[in-house]
């Protein structure tokens, strides 16, 4: 069967399928960004693997990429190698770096991050090589039904752009948070394994190069534990995070100036208050009042809320909104979305819990927007 051609003109995932429903035994070469090779056995992929290339070995570089095997280790199995000729995942259980399924494990997450690498490559070339004679030699644990590795794969290709817009930078330190009680339980396995590698700030690149797991994987938990609350970003060094929190400083440094002649007048008007209500009344002669003067009739009860009063009540309700706005924005820059309520603001220390107490006694409503990119600020 002869099958080669651009990926352009005929899918990847396409060619996949086709090998799958044809039962085909062979080796399916991509050039790409990289060289690859895909074994199959009766329309089954089974390895990722090229004996003839052992310098390029994606098992070799997914133990050192994520921590299983640190280099020296590694130069000490391919010495081992080269001497006994054996396939690297012998030598591995031989020398009980791993159980059985232990490497089955790894093996299996090494087969879906290969292919997964290959389906985004933008432009790639293809040929298949049919027969059984290029499966000799090659060293296998499983056997994956194209059609689930696929929908898989493409789901990781799909989730993995918003995961680092959450985290844009791997050198973004982060930290857990406490764990209400009984909250254990609802995490999985992989963000179980995260969560206990951050006693201390830790950076993303430091999770990703010693977590044990793919790439993907990594991401994936650590955005589940964002989404529990169970993890902070306590520093964002990723240029776009830095350029946000010059023009969040910017901006309040604009507004700071801006402020001060407010204030001068709002201090102005206080004490124009304090003057017209106690002192004046104080210096003046015995029956020398407002009311002596006034040719309206005085209102029955009332307390002094003049037009004065009930400008300066609106304009502390405006000062408050702003504060919350700002407090909104900062969330925003630091997390990538608005919070789900303004308590969380408090816990981030972005606004103090008596601004947010007065929030709700003025009766300012807070709604987070159903993307988290937008919000709507109401008084009820």
């Amino acid at each position: 069967m002869a099958l080669e051609g651009n990926a352009r003109d005929f899918g990847l995932s396409e060619i996949f399928q086709l090998i799958s429903i044809q039962k085909k035994s062979g080796m399916l070469s991509v050039s790409g960004d990289e060289n690859m090779a895909i074994f199959f056995q009766d329309g089954m992929i089974v390895s990722t693997r090229d004996r003839r290339a052992r310098a390029r070995d994606p098992l070799k570089d997914y133990l050192l990429r994520y921590g299983f095997i640190d280099r020296d280790e590694m130069n000490n199995l391919q010495q081992i190698q080269a001497r006994s000729k054996m396939d690297l995942a012998d030598i591995l259980l031989q020398e009980k770096y791993f159980s059985d399924d232990e490497l089955s494990t790894i093996f299996t997450e090494q087969i879906y991050e290969t292919v997964q690498e290959v389906l985004s490559w933008p432009k790639s070339y293809y040929k298949f090589v049919t027969g059984t004679g290029v499966l000799v030699g090659v060293r296998t644990f499983t056997a994956f039904k194209v059609e689930g590795l696929l929908m898989e794969s493409m789901r990781r290709i799909d989730e993995f752009p918003e995961m680092t817009r959450i985290f844009p930078s791997e050198d973004m330190i982060v930290r857990r948070l406490p764990a209400p009680q009984g909250e254990s339980s609802r995490i999985e396995k992989n963000e179980e394994i995260i969560y206990n590698m951050l006693s201390e700030e830790t950076s993303i690149s430091d999770l990703v190069a010693h977590a044990r797991m793919a790439r993907f994987n990594t991401y994936e938990a650590l955005k589940n534990l964002l989404e529990k609350e169970l993890l902070e970003i306590t520093k964002d060094t990723s240029p776009v995070a830095e350029e946000i929190e010059e023009e969040v400083l910017e901006e309040k440094a604009k507004s700071g100036k801006k402020l001060a002649p407010t204030l001068v007048v709002v201090f102005m008007l206080i004490a124009c208050f304090i003057a017209g209500e106690y002192v004046v009344p104080a210096l003046l002669p015995p029956g020398w009042t407002a009311e002596a003067f006034s040719s309206e009739p005085s209102v029955a009860g009332g307390s002094g809320e003049g037009l004065l009063s009930a400008d300066l009540k609106e304009f502390q309700l405006r000062r408050l909104e702003a504060t919350v706005r700002e407090g909104l924005e900062e969330y925003l820059a630091v997390k990538g979305t608005y919070p789900f309520t303004l308590e969380i603001l408090s816990v981030r220390k972005l606004i103090t819990r008596d601004a947010i107490a007065r929030d709700h006694q003025a009766g300012i409503v807070y709604r987070m927007g159903n993307s988290g990119l937008d919000y709507t600020l109401v008084r009820d």
